[in-house]
């Protein structure tokens, strides 16, 4: 969307009172904190040990090795400060942000970014959560700009929530619902299910046991003209540990990585800058 249409999307919206403003805030925030109260989990009381790994596939023990310090507790959710790059249209203009990540690979996540279109402030919140997902982009944090939902946006939300499980490494261990194959010396497949879609995640990981790329096929309607899985996936060009758990720090991708569709121009890049565990 060009600026002049967002600038003047925000003088229609600034005619609403700033009761009906604050109002609207206060609501979307209240609903906002419900989601994330449903998305944290009781953590296992468990610590971890190389032996829960001992069956896996070579390439998922060394990973396991190197992701996760032994005695480590394991947890379910972590709660993440990002900043990141994007293309949020094809030929559009590059946009920064900032975000913040409640993730939660077992049930969902909630995405809060904020960013500037122009002069314009704009926050984009973005979730999955029992089989229901929705994008939803407000100016000024509280003006409705764009907002996307359905089963269609649901299912792409819950390939998101799977393919950032490596944020959360304790949730790639072997329990009902995960399962490992091998692929070769140095890639495996973990397949996670949840809400009854089971979705594959390819890693490669190099003979230390770092990850360098995740690939899958997730939902989506990019570069298509009806919604289909569709090649997806990001490089690692950098780890940080936080908590016992060393995680990629630095990714770059998106839509039609490894495939001769992809542009390297548009991916998306984000960073971590902290990491929270419970």
């Amino acid at each position: 969307m060009k600026t002049s249409s967002i600038i003047g999307l925000a003088l229609a919206g600034a005619a609403m009172t700033t009761g009906g403003l604050v109002g609207r805030r206060l609501l979307v925030d209240r609903r906002l904190a419900a989601r994330e109260a449903r998305l944290h989990l009781p953590p296992p009381r468990a610590t971890f040990d190389m032996a829960m790994v001992a069956d896996l596939p070579a390439p998922a023990r060394r990973y396991f090795r190197h992701a996760i310090a032994p005695g480590t507790p394991l947890a379910r959710t972590v709660e993440i400060v990002q900043r990141g790059s994007m293309l949020p249209t094809p030929g559009g203009a590059r946009v920064d942000l900032a975000a913040h990540e409640v993730l939660t690979p077992e049930r969902g996540f909630l995405w809060r970014a904020r960013l500037r279109m122009g002069p314009i402030p704009v926050r984009v919140l973005d979730f999955y959560l029992d089989d229901d997902g929705e994008v939803r982009v407000e100016l000024f944090g509280a003006v409705p700009m764009q907002s996307a939902s359905g089963p269609d946006v649901a299912r792409s939300a819950r390939g998101r929530t799977l393919g950032e499980a490596l944020w959360v490494p304790s949730a790639l261990l072997p329990r009902p619902g995960v399962t490992w194959d091998a692929v070769d010396d140095h890639h495996a497949r973990v397949t996670l299910t949840l809400d009854g879609e089971a979705i594959p995640l390819t890693l490669e990981v190099d003979d230390d046991g770092r990850l360098r790329t995740l690939t899958m096929r997730r939902y989506g309607n990019v570069g298509v003209p009806d919604w289909q899985p569709i090649p997806y996936g990001f490089a690692v060009e950098r780890e940080t540990a936080f908590g016992g758990y060393t995680i990629p720090s630095r990714i770059c991708g998106g839509w039609w990585f490894g495939t001769a569709r992809y542009d390297p121009a548009a991916a998306s890049t984000f960073e971590v800058l902290d990491a929270t565990y419970s």
